[in-house]
């Protein structure tokens, strides 16, 4: 984004700063919001761990474009002519910050914002603290959100690998008014939860035992995207693991007897572009089935699903340490980051039932 250039004259040291702690001494509830998000965490250890062994800057800020877009967050910047020159407004503090407040609420130092909830927007009075604020209905648009989450390339197999505003495009929810905002931003709430979090993936889906019609000794679990406005999940992120055990009179496993199936979508990169080797996420309203056969030992099954919101990437860090060349502040940081997508694994739904 473009730099916002010096402060107006008369601007407060507070006025004059793009750090959300500074934007969080007035707008306190939307600070602390904020500072539990994924935005807030945009600019990781395993960003960083890549970005500090990128010989092209180019590249750089192909990545700061969504992780820290402010202009105030890059290192360099484009001058007149195209060339990166050093960026005499860089802030290494902000960087750090990943999206802030400033990255949807300032351009050119005028604070921006949507309509008051009964849909006026009247201008501010003479003298509100940094100008007052430009009201615009643009944040309750779900093309506000597009600018990160919708790529155009690379598109393997026609897909842009993210490819969210799309999906939600092409789904039941455009025609009834729900939005981007309606759900990743409830009562205007700067909460922005998705798949790392199990309560917004338990409202989002439908998981539910069945027996497959005129399959006697087959037991199944489905799950349907009941709630979610575009792929579950979306991006290539995430993975989503479904799993049947079989289980005898004791309660313990039976060797053999289980089923397994993954949720997700699968990418690679090679030298002559990306591949998609399997996509298996759920459109809105649809679903996924795992199925199995039930041995005469049998007397219980047990389901499990365990959600993976950073699986790609745990692969991805995985891949990454293994090379000997890597630097050793890479290689500390793409650890952390690898500890962290560990950790960041949960089980959405373990039940178990009897047979007949």
């Amino acid at each position: 984004m473009p730099l916002q250039g010096p402060p107006p004259d008369g601007f407060t040291a507070v006025e004059a700063s793009l750090r959300p702690d500074d934007c969080g001494s007035c707008h306190v509830a939307q600070f602390e919001e904020w500072r539990t998000t994924v935005h807030a965490g945009a600019f990781s250890p395993g960003l960083e761990g890549q970005l500090v062994e990128m010989r092209e800057y180019g590249e750089v800020r192909s990545c700061l474009a969504c992780h820290a877009p402010l202009g105030e967050q890059s290192a360099r910047v484009p001058d007149g002519s195209g060339d990166l020159v050093t960026n005499p407004f860089y802030d290494p503090e902000l960087q750090r910050r990943g999206l802030t407040c400033g990255a949807c609420h300032v351009r050119g130092w005028r604070r921006y914002g949507p309509p008051r909830r009964d849909g006026s927007a009247p201008a501010s009075p003479g003298g509100a603290p940094h100008g007052g604020a430009v009201r615009t209905p643009f944040f309750e648009d779900a093309r506000f959100c597009a600018g990160c989450h919708q790529f155009s390339q690379p598109a393997p197999n026609g897909k842009p690998l993210q490819n969210t505003h799309v999906e939600w495009e092409a789904s039941r929810y455009v025609a009834a008014g729900i939005g981007c905002q309606t759900c990743h931003m409830p009562d205007r709430r700067h909460v922005w939860r998705g798949i790392h979090d199990s309560a917004t993936v338990q409202g989002g889906v439908t998981i539910a035992w069945f027996r497959p019609d005129g399959a006697d000794g087959v037991v199944g679990l489905r799950i349907t995207n009941t709630g979610v406005g575009h792929r579950f999940p979306t991006y290539v992120t995430p993975k989503v693991r479904v799993r049947i055990e079989l289980l005898d009179a004791a309660g313990q496993r039976i060797a053999g007897a289980a089923a397994e199936d993954v949720i997700g979508r699968d990418v690679r990169s090679t030298r002559a572009g990306w591949v998609e080797d399997r996509d298996t996420r759920l459109a809105p309203d649809s679903s996924f089935t795992v199925v199995t056969a039930t041995p005469d030992a049998a007397r219980r099954a047990r389901g499990r699903v365990t959600v993976f919101p950073d699986g790609f990437y745990n692969e991805l860090f995985t891949a990454l340490l293994t090379r000997a060349d890597r630097n050793d502040t890479s290689r500390a940081l793409l650890t952390e980051a690898l500890r962290r997508t560990d950790e960041s694994a949960f089980v959405l739904f373990d039940e178990t039932i009897p047979l007949p």
